[in-house]
């Protein structure tokens, strides 16, 4: 009888074992998901500005060729620095309203820049 007490111990410690541990991965797999979550945030983020200050790079290249100090960019055209992208997308002839995209990662900003 005593045998068959001492199994019956062990049986239940191992089923009490694999449920803690059970628990324990969930409680570990909860907190990194918000971590994962947040780094992907943090990188968006970062794409976003770079985005942001490629299309207020192209705002620069219009407004020195609209001025005649450089040549003005031909609608439709790209610059790429690094990673980021410059497009072009319209570009008024005599004034009116130009668009410039930038592009990096998956992030994209639009500047419209009025020219009188």
């Amino acid at each position: 009888m005593n045998r068959v007490q001492s199994e019956s111990r062990r049986g239940s410690v191992l089923a009490v074992l694999v449920v803690v541990l059970a628990l324990m991965g969930l409680i570990v797999a909860g907190s990194v998901r918000p971590m994962r979550d947040e780094s992907s945030l943090a990188a968006m983020r970062v794409e976003t500005v770079r985005a942001f200050y490629a299309a207020e790079s192209g705002t620069v290249i219009t407004i020195q060729g609209y001025m005649g100090a450089t040549e003005m960019p031909v609608e439709g055209s790209e610059v790429v620095i690094e990673n980021q992208v410059i497009e072009f997308t319209q570009i008024p002839e005599l004034g009116g309203t130009a668009v410039i995209h930038g592009m990096s990662g998956d992030a994209i900003r639009r500047i419209e820049l009025a020219l009188e």
